[in-house]
Formats: C-alpha cells, structure tokens, sequence
C-alpha cells in the first residue's frame, strides 16, 4: 500500500486551494489533485489566441484589512497587489451610467441626479442594507461555521455572535422586496433592477424571492472592498498553488479523481490515469452531484429553480485609441433575470493596453443548453451581448479578433460541474446559507464549495475552504491555525 497523505484534496477551486494551502502551511502532508490543466475551478482563466480570459467569476473582493481572502493570504505570508475600486461597478441602464460607489451618501447623490423624482424613497432602504449588510460582513469575517451540527460549530460561531447579528434573525423569514416594501423603497423601475441585478450577481435571486439576510451583504459587499488584481482571479489562484508547493504539499493538474471509496483508516481515491492514491482525510471541493459521481451514486442535480447556468461571451479585441474604462461594468435589459450583462474588462500589460480581453456572462437556465446546442439561439445570444459591449465601445465589433462563448455545458465539461449549474443553490427564503447543505457527510470526508455555507463567490468559497480545513485538521488531532 502506498504512504497515506494525510489530506487529499479533489479540485482547485477556491475551497479546495484554500484548505490545501492552509492546511500545507500547518505542517499536514497534502495532496491535491485537478483535473484541468490550470487552478481557480470557475474562477480560474484560461489562454486563447494571445488572449487571457476568467472561465467565469471576474470580481475581486476580500482582500480589504480584515476581509476574508486578506486573512487567508496573511495566514500564509504572501502578499498580493492590488488596487482598490471606487465605484466599484458602473450601472448602465436607461441611457443613464451610474458608479456604484462605497460612499451610502454620494450613492444616493447620484441617484437623485438621475432619478430626481423617486430617488428620495430609496434613501432608508440604502441606510437599512448598509447597515445590515455590515452586521452580515462582520459576522462572515469572524469565520463561522454554519449550520451549527456538531460542538466544534459553535465553538468556532460563538465569537461572530453578537447584538448585531441577534438582530439579524427576524431578516430570515423576509426577504428584500418585503425590506423593500416596509421602507416605500418600491417605483422606480430603474432602480429596482439595478437593485435586482446586484441581487442576482450576487445570489441568484431578485428582491421578490431573495433572502434579507444574504440580500443586505450582496447589496453592500463591493463598498465593502472591491479590488482590481492583474491577472484577476486566476492570478490568486496560482498564489494559493504556489504557496501550497512552497509548504512542501504536492499539486498535480490534468490529474482528476473517478472514484472515492473508505477504507478503515480513510479513503482511497483513484484516479483519472487509474493511481490509487490513500489518505486520512479527503476534503473535496465538488457539488452534491459531483460527490455522488464520485461514490458511484446516482448524481443528484438540483432542481431547475435552485440553481443557474451561464452563459459568457469572451472578447479579444483591438484597443488602440481607446479611453481606459472602468474594469465591471453591469448592463441592464428590460428582464435582469435573464437579460442583464455582467462586463468585465482586462487590458493586456505586455501590448502597453492596446488589446483587451473582456468577458461577458448572463444568467441562463442550464437545461436547455445541456440537452444541445441550438446554434441560431446561441448566435443571436451572442450578437445581444455585444450590443450591450456596444454600450461601452460602439465599434466593438469592429475591434474583434477573438470571439468565443461558452454555456453551460461548457462549465460542465471543463470544471466537472454536472449539469452545468454555477453560483450555488439560488439563495431565496428558506434557502439561505445558514441553512445549507452539511459538509460532512461521512467520516473524514470533508466538502467544500459554492454549494455550502456560505456558498458563491471567491470569499464565500475561501470560507468553506476554511471551514473545511479546521475540520480536516481537528480529524487528524491537530489544532488549526486560522
């Protein structure tokens, strides 16, 4: 029998990247093994014809003093550039273009500039969400660990708690359209869909269904802290790998796993080239339906109103004689649910900005695109999304030398994703993340990911990552570090 590792890791997601480091860095002998040939999972990158483009997630957040990724970074000594964003995003809806910035109060100016009628009765609703999208900051930056299933949960949660998390409790049977109607913060259509679109970026839902709780950090995260890094998040993710191997822990990618079975001291996994590779504990950085693949189970997809696909639409293009643009852009159709255009824009430092690399994602519904590709549906997909590129740069199609899109059978294919589905489970009422799925379900087996608490988004993941970790490590009779 070959020596146990002590931690496998399956995936390079963030989950995963952040248990694998931090668990190298506490001296535990480490593993991990990616499929793909590049680190990040969904948000990771990828090249095409000189071309650098994210596979999905593009904003950075977390890296503020005290945010997440900040204190996974600091924990493992490795520093990371990065330039702060104010406005972080920029609305273009109704003709109009508007900076989400960090300041409640020059948000609220901007608003009324454009929107002098209506804008006054949003003014409570804005005070409330950053009021308690802090108290919801606060908490995740403490390190919880949620749901409370076992004594190492609460010990690890009671620190998070305090007054202002008690307060917190009645926002789990609301959700933000009801916050929405008790403040008068309703009429003005613009407005409430660019509420609705940072709802939907953030988890999946619109005001009408999205929980109060998850709505009031997703509408107030990015004046926490947004961040501009070059290379994005893919470039966090070779941080995490490096730092991983600078621990002596191994990383190995184009090297998957097709089976985890227990064993009476762990887990054997095997692998995609038919290895069998022994460990005490394996953290695995997989949907529920990845996991069932994996124990030869029947996978169990989630329902079609639980989760989301996307589909993205990357650009290469020539940008000389361009003015420099803001990095996220938000473009707003008449239907945010599925019509609303996330851009992110990437000038190449090697061509001194002349060329730009910019993505494109909306929300889509992924069983349709599983079932096959209807190519006029995605053409004409194709040609709405840079109609909406054109709102930024009007002879954008002219500019074009690399266009490529990708569904949610692309997701599928090359980050072992089934179904297709990204963002985690659509955080409505009753959903919520401190209701989420367990991450233990057997005996040293450990889950991380956007399917459990606190679910999408590099932070959100870094936090199971953590929460993962901690309890790989205390499986192995260690105290963690973090």
């Amino acid at each position: 029998m070959n020596h146990p590792t002590d931690i496998l890791v399956i995936g390079a997601g963030f989950g995963g990247l952040t248990a694998a480091a931090l668990a190298a860095r506490s001296g535990h002998s480490v593993r991990l093994l990616e499929r793909h040939t590049r680190p990040g999972g969904c948000a990771g990158d990828f090249a095409l014809e000189g071309f650098s483009f994210p596979a999905g997630a593009t904003v950075v957040t977390g890296l503020e003093p005290g945010g997440i990724l900040r204190q996974v970074f600091d924990k493992l000594a490795v520093e990371v550039s990065h330039e702060n964003l104010d406005p972080s995003i920029v609305f273009h809806i109704a003709g109009k273009s508007l900076g989400f910035s960090a300041s409640v109060t020059s948000w609220k100016d901007a608003l009324a500039d454009n929107f002098p009628q209506t804008a006054q009765r949003y003014d409570a609703f804005w005070d409330w969400s950053h009021e308690a999208g802090g108290s919801v900051y606060r908490l995740g930056a403490a390190l919880p660990s949620l749901p409370l299933q076992r004594p190492a949960d609460v010990r690890r949660t009671l620190p998070a708690v305090s007054g202002n998390a008690i307060r917190l409790l009645p926002l789990l049977l609301r959700t933000v359209r009801s916050q929405q109607t008790r403040l008068g913060a309703l009429g003005e259509p613009a407005i409430d869909a660019m509420i609705d679109a940072l709802l939907m970026d953030a988890t999946g839902a619109t005001s009408a269904n999205c929980s109060a709780v998850q709505g009031a950090i997703a509408l107030d995260l990015y004046r926490r802290g947004c961040q501009r890094v070059e290379g994005g998040t893919g470039r966090l993710a070779m941080l995490l790998v490096r730092a991983i191997r600078r621990e002596g822990g191994l990383v190995q990618f184009g090297e998957g796993v097709r089976s985890l079975a227990p064993t009476r001291s762990g887990w054997i996994a095997v692998t995609d080239g038919g290895e069998e590779a022994w460990a005490r504990t394996v953290i695995a950085n997989v949907p529920p339906a990845g996991l069932d693949l994996l124990l030869g189970r029947r996978p169990r997809l989630p329902n079609a109103a639980d989760a989301w696909g996307a589909f993205t639409l990357h650009l290469g293009i020539d940008a000389t004689g361009l003015a420099e643009l803001a990095p996220y852009h938000q473009v707003i159709g008449p239907d945010v649910r599925e019509g609303a255009s996330f851009v992110s824009i990437f000038p190449s430092r090697r061509t001194g900005g002349a060329r730009w690399s910019i993505s494109v994602s909306r929300h889509v519904r992924a069983g349709p695109w599983r079932a096959g590709t209807d190519g006029q549906k995605r053409r004409c997909l194709e040609q709405q999304m840079l109609d909406d590129v054109a709102t930024l740069i009007p002879d954008v199609r002219e500019r074009v030398h690399v266009l490529r899109s990708a569904t949610p059978a692309t997701f599928e294919r090359f980050t072992s994703r089934p179904g297709g589905f990204v963002g985690g489970v659509v955080q409505r009422r009753g959903v919520v993340a401190l209701l989420a799925a367990g991450h233990r379900p057997e005996r040293g087996l450990i889950l991380a990911g956007d399917h459990y608490f606190p679910g999408q988004g590099t932070v959100g993941t870094a936090l199971s990552g953590i929460n993962a970790y901690r309890d790989a490590t205390e499986h192995l009779g260690k105290k963690a570090i973090i």
